[in-house]
């Protein structure tokens, strides 16, 4: 709003004042008016108003120059916290914390440049591997600011991204095993913990005999174990939340909720892991219903650490590698590696279909397995069509 007006000065002479608005702040919504005094005629103050509007029309408030872009995050924050899981906003705000904020945070939203941001996204795609997720979540910030009328153009809408390598998705060699090493990693990993530490025996062969995360084992309760029909549900996972504590949520997606079926040795196994979890806690005095116990706990009756599996791994591994000669070695991977070597088996073993493996991997987006996987369903699919060519080729007589 603006206004011109007349006024005179003690010696009588007559001026004309212009009081305009020169910003309003947007986070708070609160606007802050200037003034210009002295001009001589009410034409000239029409002429310098009309030059300020123009001003701000083009380059919108002064005020707004001083908006950084940290400024707009903590306000986007606010609300956004509110529409995700508390596991995504920890890891969001991880993507903000470490690749955009250290290069954006301390600038004015303002003269954030498209050359800019076009050689931060240029550097985010050779040092990260999901780089375009980093890209969209800098630009939600942008298109908050421009939703608040602080900048006009959201400039990462208006890079160029750089193309995404298939070879990106694919799986490297070192960090999934083969049948033999994970053969002598399962052989190990009994004779290392089999009697002293059975919880690490079953949970490593319920890792690598059903391809689940590591997080969806330790959220496991017995309830979602059936002897019987050799079944296991997975309808939740272990997350962090927002103070990055351990704490049981749900899958990410709609695929995650799954039944997975367990061979007789691995229900066998795991049965007989209940029975002893059930019988130490009766002697430490603790009574809960399977229902809600847990069939991974920590010494305390309590979710397991996500870094613990890590632990008893890299020891089986050590203990295999110390007196073997290095073709015998074991590669060092992670739980999450034995998820992969399942899915690597599985396609290699042609038993299952590419649908069948995403299913039990709980994967909402087959792509996600076509691109992980590459290496080996190009393979399958050059056999595949070898065997129809030979199937189809007429006899000789």
């Amino acid at each position: 709003m603006s206004s011109i007006t007349q006024y005179k000065t003690k010696a009588g002479k007559t001026f004309y004042r212009v009081q305009y608005t020169i910003g309003v702040d947007p986070l708070t919504g609160k606007k802050k008016r200037t003034q210009k005094r002295g001009l001589k005629t009410q034409r000239e103050a029409k002429l310098f108003l009309a030059k300020q509007m123009v001003d701000i029309d083009k380059h919108g408030f002064a005020e707004n120059q001083k908006v950084k872009y940290q400024d707009v995050y903590d306000y986007f924050m606010k609300s956004y916290k509110s529409t995700v899981k508390e596991s995504t906003l920890n890891r969001v705000q991880g993507l903000f914390k470490y690749h955009i904020l250290p290069l954006l945070g301390n600038k004015s939203i303002k003269k954030i440049t498209i050359p800019m941001c076009q050689e931060m996204v240029n550097k985010w795609s050779v040092d990260l591997v999901d780089f375009r997720k980093v890209v969209s979540y800098a630009g939600m910030v942008f298109k908050e600011a421009k939703r608040l009328r602080i900048i006009y153009d959201n400039p990462m809408e208006l890079v160029v991204l750089p193309k995404d390598k298939a070879e990106r998705h694919k799986l490297s060699d070192d960090k999934f095993w083969d049948r033999n090493e994970l053969n002598l990693f399962l052989r190990k990993s009994y004779e290392t913990y089999h009697g002293r530490n059975n919880k690490a025996v079953t949970l490593f062969r319920l890792l690598a005999f059903t391809g689940a995360r590591k997080g969806e084992i330790l959220a496991l309760q017995i309830s979602d174990f059936d002897y019987t029909d050799r079944t296991l549900l997975i309808n939740k996972t272990v997350t962090r939340a927002i103070d990055n504590k351990q704490k049981i949520g749900t899958p990410k997606t709609i695929g995650g909720y799954r039944t997975l079926g367990l061979d007789k040795t691995t229900a066998d196994m795991l049965n007989n892991w209940i029975n002893e979890l059930h019988r130490k806690l009766k002697f430490l005095g603790i009574e809960t219903s399977d229902d809600e116990q847990l069939i991974f706990p920590n010494t305390k009756n309590k979710l397991l650490s996500l870094m613990k599996p890590n632990k008893w791994m890299q020891h089986i591994i050590d203990t295999c590698n110390k007196h073997r000669d290095s073709d015998s070695k074991l590669k060092r991977i992670t739980p999450h590696g034995i998820r992969h070597t399942w899915a690597t088996i599985a396609l290699e073993s042609k038993k299952m279909t590419l649908k069948q493996v995403q299913q039990q991997l709980g994967d909402s987006d087959i792509n996600v397995v076509l691109n992980t996987y590459a290496h080996v369903t190009k393979q399958t699919s050059k056999e595949t069509i070898d065997s129809f060519t030979a199937y189809l080729k007429p006899k000789k007589k």
